[in-house]
C-alpha cells in the first residue's frame, strides 16, 4: 500500500538522458519527511551504486551514500529533488525505475514505476563544440544508434574532422540496433501529467498535506473506513479519522452506509474552493 502512495513522488515524463547520465525528478506531493537513505536505485533491474546516485535540491547536492540516519535529507512539501544516475544512457522506449528509501519513522520503503525515453531525450549536442577526445568520451556510453547517427551527420555537415568522423563511425558500428520490441512505443503506467497537475492543485487548495493524502487514498479506494484509509497512507488511524470528519464538515466527504467515507471528485473540490484555486493560479502566473 505504501508503495502506491510513494509512487506519487515520481514526476512522470521527467526521465531523460543527459551528459551526466540518466536523470529524473521527485516531487514531494505527500507530507514533510526526512529521508535517511537510498536503499535501492535500479533501472530495468540493473542496480546503480549509492556513490553513483546524486540527489540535487535547489541549493544542496548529495550522493546517496551521504544520506544517512545521522545526516538525513529533509524534504518539505512541494520540494523537488533531481536524481542523477551516473550510468550509461538509456535507449528509446519505456524503462522501469525502482527506488528504495529509508524514511524516518517508517523504515525501508520504496516504489517501482516506469517512464519513457523519447527522441527528444537522446544525446543532442553539436560535435563542433567538443574536441575529438571529448567526443570520444561523450559517446563512450551511448548505445542508441539514432543518437550516434545524429552526431555523425552534424560532424560531417560541420567541421568534418577525419578523426571525429572515424570515432563516431566506430561507435555506430558497435551500437546494437533497436529490437522490434524496443521500437514499439509503449504507454507508461504512471499517472499522466494532467493528473499530476490536479494533485499539485489539490495540495495547494486543501492546504494540509495530510488532508490531500487522506483525500487521495479515499479516492483510490472508492470508499473506505478510517482503518482502511490509514492502511493506504503513512498516517495513523486517529489522524485519518479526524481528517475525514473535517472533510465531511466541508462537504468534501460523506459517510457511507457501511460506516466508511467517500469523497467528491477532484473537479468538485476545485469548484468548491474556486476562490482558493484562483489565488493559487494567480500567484503562479
Amino acid at each position: 500500500m505504501i508503495e502506491q502512495y510513494l509512487e506519487r513522488l515520481f514526476t512522470w515524463e521527467s526521465l531523460e538522458n543527459t551528459e551526466r547520465g540518466v536523470e529524473f525528478e521527485l516531487k514531494n506531493r505527500l507530507i514533510e519527511a526526512e529521508f535517511e537513505g537510498v536503499t535501492t536505485a535500479k533501472i530495468d533491474g540493473e542496480a546503480v551504486a549509492p556513490g553513483d546516485v546524486t540527489l540535487e535540491l535547489a541549493d544542496e547536492r548529495y550522493t546517496a551514500a551521504e544520506v544517512t540516519p545521522a545526516e538525513p535529507l529533509a524534504l518539505d512539501l512541494a520540494e523537488t529533488v533531481q536524481v542523477v544516475l551516473d550510468r550509461p544512457r538509456l535507449r528509446l522506449g519505456v524503462h522501469e525505475i525502482e527506488l528504495g528509501l529509508r524514511v524516518e519513522g517508517y523504515g525501508e520503503v520504496g516504489f517501482t514505476t516506469d517512464d519513457e525515453i523519447r527522441p527528444d531525450d537522446l544525446v543532442d549536442v553539436d560535435p563542433a563544440d567538443h574536441t575529438v577526445d571529448e567526443l570520444r568520451g561523450l559517446v563512450a556510453d551511448v548505445t542508441e544508434p539514432e543518437s550516434l547517427e545524429r552526431l555523425l551527420e552534424r560532424e560531417r555537415e560541420g567541421k568534418n574532422r577525419t578523426t571525429a568522423v572515424a570515432a563516431l563511425e566506430e561507435a555506430l558500428e558497435a551500437a546494437e540496433p533497436l529490437t522490434d520490441a524496443e521500437m514499439v512505443r509503449s504507454e507508461p503506467t504512471t499517472t499522466d501529467s494532467g493528473s499530476n497537475l490536479v494533485n499539485d492543485l489539490l495540495v495547494e487548495v486543501l492546504e494540509s498535506p495530510q488532508r490531500v493524502s487522506v483525500y487521495l487514498a479515499v479516492q483510490a479506494l472508492g470508499s473506505g473506513t478510517p482503518e482502511e484509509v490509514a492502511g493506504r497512507t503513512v498516517l495513523p488511524e486517529s489522524t485519518v479519522r479526524s481528517t475525514l470528519e473535517d472533510l465531511e464538515r466541508e462537504d468534501l466527504a460523506e459517510r457511507t452506509d457501511d460506516g466508511g467515507y467517500g469523497v467528491v471528485s477532484p473537479v468538485k473540490v476545485l469548484r468548491k474552493r474556486r476562490q482558493d484555486l484562483w489565488t493559487v493560479l494567480r500567484s503562479t502566473l
